[in-house]
């Protein structure tokens, strides 16, 4: 290994897309410092893909992602990279490399523990915290494919997911901080975020220092959200950590492509006061939704019905001042995969039209306070029906960024803002008519049936036979295009469904405006159930006791004094397993 190739490397990532021809191309990001040894002209990057050893890919593009703007007295400008050379050092000046390969077809199955690909050098910054001897320890970036259901590799049919979002490399101690390397993914697979051990060049793992661990990489508490890879904390600590962050993809429950993104992030206590001597702040961004009964924003998240309109104002404020008097710029940058063209184009450019557009493009700089505006019209295409795979519902993500331009480190908010598209018809009801699995709404509907999550070829009529153990669930969709899924039923020809008991279970109406629901359910014999309700938080807020006989029975559940929103009921009986269902009060 040349110690002298990309010395003080400061982090990185490789991911893959699916090209429309069945190719992969490969994408590695290698980040320096600006006071070590520039990247090399071309990467290799090793696979474990039997009859391809390795993939050359060449730099395509070299940018200097260091922060921007004016140190506390509002004039002296933020150092570049080009004057972070080793003779002056200055820590937190990084340089984004980005390599591509050319088009490349990987033929078989991966195994088991799935294809491995990587990228590695030495070496590391002397100056890491968190990693003992860093300075004589090597780095490696690396992804992972996995088999899908058995399918060749050739030709292609999933892209990882890629990171939309460069990372923050310096922060100044005493910042409550919200950051988020907000990953996409093209095919809308599941994402599960969790942190990970760095790697050195051979692919080994690097055991933290003394004090810290995968789960506390900075010596300060750091909360991490699973679903939408958004990461907590309070800079006090001053020092260089390395961290990672592994991001799963997950194609109908199953583990498709694993990525991971390792940069060092620099939290200093060399930040200058501004102003009255305060500390520079972040820009905040208000809660968007507004609680219906405290009437205080206080929501980043929102679940709609299919046809709605989405409308809202994203507001960014930051009243800090240079020592010179000089407002501090603030920019807002956005990202999501369901923006139009320019932020601006509600009819082209999004995964899936219409798309969502802001009143002002980004990047949106202003002094002091911004004020943007988002609107989207949903429609029965973002329910995301998928006939590989059930898939209830789909959320979209949109990542909101504000940053300021104060040195030595721009000081930034991220938020990610949550919207949930339900469909607007209630879950058809199934029943077992003598073995045969029944939904008949009548009308025109087109029916989808699937088993254990999966659509089964050819099952598209109101009525199936199953000849397998297992879960059993339609997709019915009516002539406007909306639809949903019926509740899950187990089937057992072969001895006692676990649902025997109870034969169908529906609410109507859902969603209900004056909160009153009407639980129907047969059952087969004498049954004494309990009932919860829930808030999508998982608080339960209702429970009550349903004394049933053996037939069609109705119960009358009353949400009429709790505010609108997404509630779940569930049944309960030890003799059957627990029955759920999404309640909307609107």
């Amino acid at each position: 290994m040349d110690n002298a190739v990309a010395s003080h490397g400061t982090g990185g990532e490789l991911t893959w897309k699916c090209l429309g021809t069945g190719e992969y191309v490969f994408q590695l990001k290698f980040y320096r410092e600006c006071n070590g040894i520039i990247g090399p002209a071309t990467v290799t990057i090793n696979t474990t893909v039997p009859g391809l050893p390795s993939i050359l890919a060449p730099l395509v593009s070299q940018t200097d992602i260091s922060p921007d703007g004016f140190a506390a007295n509002g004039s002296t400008q933020c150092p570049t990279c080009a004057q972070g050379n080793p003779g002056t050092p200055i820590f937190g000046l990084i340089e984004e490399f980005v390599y591509e390969t050319a088009p490349v077809t990987l033929n078989g199955v991966p195994p088991v523990n799935g294809w491995t690909f990587s990228w590695g050098e030495c070496c590391r910054s002397a100056a890491l915290t968190n990693i003992a001897n860093g300075g004589s320890v090597g780095f490696q970036f690396q992804a992972k494919m996995y088999s899908y259901l058995g399918q060749n590799a050739d030709p292609c049919f999933d892209a990882s997911p890629y990171f939309a979002e460069r990372p923050n490399t310096i922060i100044c101690t005493g910042l409550p901080i919200v950051y988020q390397h907000l990953s996409a993914d093209p095919e809308l697979d599941s994402l599960v975020y969790d942190f990970d051990n760095p790697l050195n060049d051979l692919g080994d793992t690097i055991p933290f220092a003394p004090g810290y661990s995968i789960q506390d990489p900075l010596g300060d508490p750091v909360t991490l959200d699973n679903h939408t890879g958004e990461y907590t904390f309070t800079s006090t600590t001053a020092g260089y950590y390395a961290m990672v962050i592994k991001v799963s993809s997950f194609k109908c429950g199953i583990l498709v492509s694993e990525t991971r993104r390792e940069i060092n992030v620099l939290i200093t206590n060399n930040c200058p006061p501004i102003s009255g001597g305060a500390s520079n702040l972040a820009p905040q961004v208000p809660p968007p939704f507004i609680d219906s009964i405290s009437g205080l924003q206080t929501f980043y998240a929102d679940t709609v019905i299919v046809g709605d309109t989405v409308n809202f104002e994203i507001d960014v404020v930051d009243f800090d001042l240079f020592t010179n008097g000089a407002p501090q710029m603030v920019t807002h940058t956005a990202f999501g995969q369901q923006y139009g063209t320019n932020f601006t184009d509600p009819l082209a450019g999004c995964l899936i039209p219409p798309c969502a557009t802001l009143a002002y493009p980004t990047p949106w700089t202003g002094a002091m306070a911004l004020m943007n505006t988002f609107n989207w019209t949903t429609t029965p295409a973002h329910l995301g029906y998928s006939l590989s795979c059930v898939q209830f519902s789909n959320t979209y993500h949109f990542l909101n960024k504000v940053s300021d331009n104060y040195c030595p480190a721009n000081a930034s908010n991220t938020r990610v803002i949550s919207i949930t598209v339900l469909p607007s018809i209630p879950a058809p009801a199934v029943i077992n008519n003598g073995g045969i699995l029944e939904c008949n709404l009548g009308g025109t509907y087109l029916y989808q049936w699937f088993l254990n999550r999966f659509a089964i070829p050819g099952a598209t009529a109101s009525t199936y036979t199953p000849l397998q153990v297992g879960t059993y669930q339609v997709l019915a969709i009516a002539p406007d295009g909306q639809g949903n899924y019926s509740n899950g039923y187990y089937f057992n020809p072969l001895g006692v469904s676990e649902n025997d008991l109870i034969t169908s279970f529906s609410v109507q109406p859902n969603p209900s405006i004056d909160g009153i629901f009407q639980i129907e359910a047969e059952f087969q014999e004498d049954l004494q159930l309990s009932i919860y309700v829930s808030d999508i938080y998982g608080k339960i807020i209702l429970a009550d006791v349903w004394n049933s006989s053996k037939g069609n029975n109705s119960f009358t559940l009353d949400l009429n004094n709790y505010a609108s929103g997404v509630y779940i009921v569930e049944l309960r009986n030890e003799q059957f397993p627990v029955r759920k269902m999404k309640l909307i009060k609107e």
